[in-house]
């Protein structure tokens, strides 16, 4: 009998070694591509939203090289994620627009409009490089984020003082970068800051995510400089105001209306 009470015990004793092991083994971290998942989710929440902007140029020697308050509706609809961007401000530029629409299995299809050639087009991979308007931001940049860019997670770290998932992404035919560097903080998965490098792999523009503010339940980047830094100067991107849950009309994620995406009476509701 006490042979058995004492194997009882050992066998008890074992048990509890074995879960304390257990309990204290560190979490196992998440894939690359996991991670850029849910960077996606938190660039692109799952309601639809009006938001107004200040884009700002800047000079390489300092002060505003150009300056516009834009507006940006996103929403799903037609099976479909879309996200206008145009610009409202000044009279000059007014009437720029910049229009993505996402659909599962079909991928991205991007369209612009320049009041200047009177004329929708589609953005084609390439012309996606080019700057928007004249500012550090290329098309791009303004659009979804791509989930199939074979992504590698270099661990994790503290950056800009944010504990956050390193990843690196190598860009094959790509006319101007050779890779990507994106820090992604482990607590939001909201992107902190992104690298991009030459085809020579010199660090060519550094793209800072900034002011995050918790706006109806969802933390919410207000502000993006992107950085040139091999020619010097900046651009960012500054929300102003952001209004979750409200629906825009139809017709400004339709190619044949972005003529008059400008006048849509959804920015009249908005500070402009």
């Amino acid at each position: 009998m006490k042979y058995v009470l004492n194997l009882t015990i050992a066998i008890l004793f074992l048990a509890a070694c074995a879960f304390a092991v257990r309990a204290e083994a560190p979490a196992t971290e998440p894939d690359a591509a996991s991670i850029v998942k849910r960077m996606k989710q938190a660039l692109e929440p799952a309601r639809p939203s009006v938001r107004i902007m200040t884009v700002k140029v800047n000079s390489s020697g300092g002060g505003f090289a150009a300056q516009w308050t834009v507006g940006q509706a996103r929403a799903h609809m037609n099976d479909a994620d879309s996200m206008l961007t145009v610009v409202l401000k000044p009279a000059a530029a007014r009437g720029i627009a910049f229009l993505a629409n996402e659909k599962p299995g079909a991928g991205v299809i991007e369209y612009s409009y320049l009041p200047a050639v009177r004329r929708v087009q589609e953005v084609t991979p390439v012309a996606g490089y080019e700057p928007f308007g004249g500012t550090d931001f290329t098309y791009g940049d303004l659009g979804f984020v791509s989930l199939g860019g074979q992504e590698k997670l270099d661990g994790t770290e503290t950056h800009n003082g944010v504990k956050v998932y390193k990843l690196e992404q190598a860009l094959a035919n790509n006319p101007l970068f050779s890779k990507a560097v994106t820090w992604v903080a482990t607590g939001t998965g909201l992107p902190v800051e992104r690298d991009y490098y030459d085809l020579e792999g010199k660090l060519y523009k550094s793209e800072h995510f900034e002011k995050i503010t918790t706006i109806d339940n969802v933390p919410t980047i207000m502000k993006i400089v992107m950085y040139d830094v091999q020619m010097g100067g900046s651009s960012e991107i500054d929300v102003s105001s952001v209004t979750y849950d409200k629906q825009a009309p139809a017709e400004l994620f339709d190619p044949k209306h972005l003529s008059d995406a400008a006048n849509n009476s959804v920015w009249k509701t908005n500070a402009q």
